[in-house]
């Protein structure tokens, strides 16, 4: 199974549609609050932040300042929905970026947010094994787990949370008004790709079973609070 945005044939301005609005209700939600804390505890030094899958950029531009370590961001997609930025150390790839061809670069910080679930085991393993060769070190969170209460608050959350915050989304756009509320067509293809989504996301023991044979460069764990749990795979190459 794929997701909708997943496909070259999938309307731009739907998926522009959809990863904005996924970004919008991630940061308003402040579910990425315990990486932070975790991130800027470990005091890392100095370094850009490449973002991978970037979506609209939201949840990377907002971790980004809230932690001091990074000193540029990039963001980067396979699709990009290239905007423009008042602050000058942020800047989209306008080219497309897809993270299974493109070259991981050492020196760098390597992000992910929310996009893990979208590949094949395989290519997870490929693409960590790409950051392991760079020498780069890496972040990649994952908000989704295959549980019945995550079923639950995406199909709330695409549903009537997307009735509820669709006016508030920046940039405002009256064919995004017209296709959430005169023809659900936005509704349906969050939705859908939100139910998707879930399928595909893995458990902790699911992911330590897929990189069991990387050794300790990778080290996977929950970060939980009492709303939500999160999964980070951070990899430090030796």
């Amino acid at each position: 199974m794929k997701e909708l945005e997943d496909s070259p044939h999938f309307p731009k301005w739907l998926r522009n549609f959809q990863t904005e609005f996924i970004g919008f209700v991630v940061v308003r939600l402040n579910i990425y609050t315990d990486f932070i804390k975790y991130l800027n505890s470990l005091q890392l030094p100095p370094r850009p932040m490449i973002d991978l899958c970037s979506g609209s950029g939201d949840i990377a531009i907002h971790i980004f300042k809230k932690n001091k370590e990074f000193n540029q961001l990039i963001l980067s997609d396979k699709f990009p929905n290239i905007k423009s930025f008042k602050n000058d150390a942020i800047s989209y790839l306008a080219k497309s970026a897809d993270v299974l061809e493109m070259e991981i670069q050492s020196n760098n910080y390597y992000t992910m947010f929310n996009a893990f679930h979208h590949f094949a085991d395989e290519e997870k393993q490929k693409i960590v094994q790409k950051i392991l060769d760079s020498g780069s070190r890496s972040f990649i969170v994952e908000i989704l787990e295959p549980k019945i209460i995550y079923f639950l608050k995406v199909l709330f959350i695409t549903t009537i949370g997307n009735l509820i915050f669709t006016p508030f989304i920046r940039p405002f756009s009256l064919k995004r008004i017209f296709f959430t509320y005169f023809i659900p067509l936005n509704i349906i293809t969050i939705t859908y790709d939100g139910i998707i989504s879930v399928i595909k996301s893995s458990t902790v023991k699911r992911y330590r079973k897929i990189f069991e044979g990387f050794g300790d460069s990778i080290k996977i764990f929950n970060l939980e609070n009492n709303f939500s749990s999160i999964v980070v795979i951070e990899i430090q190459p030796k």
